[in-house]
């Protein structure tokens, strides 16, 4: 092989080796800080990456969401909510009547999502949290749906992701996520028998892969058991303080401040709460 055959061979293998490390699996293996990292880098770019399309949502997301539960004002976590997707697509919906609490790691992905809440005038009906969607900072049983899309492979321990996202689900709440396809990620994919075993071990029954994208399948499921229909509350009543763990919260003029321990947690010009900055 000549020399310049071998450059041209290494500059390939390199050159692919970075599109999958860091475009194709989104820095995963490479570790949080760089998933983070990247996801900041193109917040402002990746609405037009992604290309969502608002009748696709509602067909998708928000209408089927909306006609398996019993009522039209559910109590909505969002994890991993980016650039508030599934956010906005619930609000545009005419019967929503709910609150979502978005949750999402990176700040500049969320500052998008607290523009176009704002744009869109969803103050009433969203809560942006700056906070990381492995440990969230809500009881048990909290919610009445709960949904995590795209983003579970590329948690740091995603099986241990789903405990979280599971554990604040009510029994008999709605959960939705999703599963990628078409990919090559070792030991973060699952084929639907994998995905489905999974659920069942955490108490997930009835879980159900829908065709979506070309990359991902919807999976729907419910919680096992039976418990009361939560509804709306005050967002911050259904937070626990990261601190103290103690749900004595209260809503003060430019932060959130637990009355047990006095734990601040700053709200930002944009209306995100800042759980990452708590002190």
């Amino acid at each position: 092989m000549s020399p310049l055959v071998t450059v041209i061979a290494l500059i390939f293998i390199v050159g692919f080796a970075a599109w999958w490390l860091l475009i194709d699996t989104e820095g995963v293996y490479l570790g949080k800080r760089v998933v983070i990292w990247l996801y900041d880098v193109y917040a402002s770019r990746y609405d037009n990456i992604k290309q969502y399309d608002d009748v696709e949502e509602h067909l998708y997301l928000a209408q089927p969401l909306l006609a398996k539960l019993p009522a039209t004002d559910p109590m909505v976590l969002d994890v991993a909510t980016g650039t508030g997707r599934l956010p906005l697509a619930l609000c545009q919906h005419a019967r929503f009547e709910g609150h979502i609490i978005g949750v999402e790691l990176s700040r500049k992905m969320i500052t998008q999502a607290a523009e176009k809440i704002a744009n869109e005038h969803f103050h009433e009906y969203v809560t942006l949290l700056w906070a990381d969607g492995t440990a969230l900072p809500f009881p048990d049983d909290s919610f009445d749906v709960v949904t995590c899309m795209e983003a579970l492979e590329f948690m740091p321990e995603p099986k241990a992701a789903l405990d979280e996202i599971i554990r604040v689900l009510r029994s008999g709440g709605l959960l939705l996520t999703t599963r990628r396809i078409n990919a090559y990620m070792p030991s973060r994919l699952w084929e639907e028998k994998e995905m489905a075993d999974m659920l069942a071990e955490r108490g997930i029954v009835g879980a159900t892969f829908q065709t979506w994208h070309t990359d991902y399948e919807l999976v729907w499921g419910q919680k096992a058991g039976h418990s009361p229909y939560i509804g709306v509350i005050p967002p911050h009543e259904v937070m626990h303080c990261p601190r103290c763990q103690q749900q004595a919260i209260l809503d003060e003029d430019s932060a959130w401040r637990c009355s047990n321990c006095n734990l601040v947690v700053p709200c930002g010009t944009d209306g995100v709460v800042e759980v990452m900055r708590a002190k």
